[in-house]
């Protein structure tokens, strides 16, 4: 069962669509095609249930913040260069 924001290494596909779970975001990322058949249906319900779920926990949050502050990244020289 999908817990959004719950962990940092759970990761659920729907065919080449990838849900990646972290504590403080959900990367999605991929490709889905969502055909007019029962395929496409069952693809399209599975993505509904998802999203339903990070909409149900931010919407459970007391206090979200307006907008996460990403930690600056620090570039690092190529080593293989």
């Amino acid at each position: 069962m999908f817990k959004p924001f719950e962990n940092d290494t759970e990761s659920h596909a729907i065919h080449d669509l990838t849900l990646e779970n972290q504590c403080d975001r959900v990367n999605i990322y991929g490709n889905l095609q969502i055909g007019k058949d029962q395929a496409g249906l069952a693809a399209a319900k599975a993505l509904q249930a998802y999203l339903n779920a990070i909409v149900a926990k931010l919407e459970a949050e007391a206090d979200l913040p307006e907008q996460i502050i990403n930690a600056a990244t620090q570039e690092v020289e190529n080593p293989f260069l």
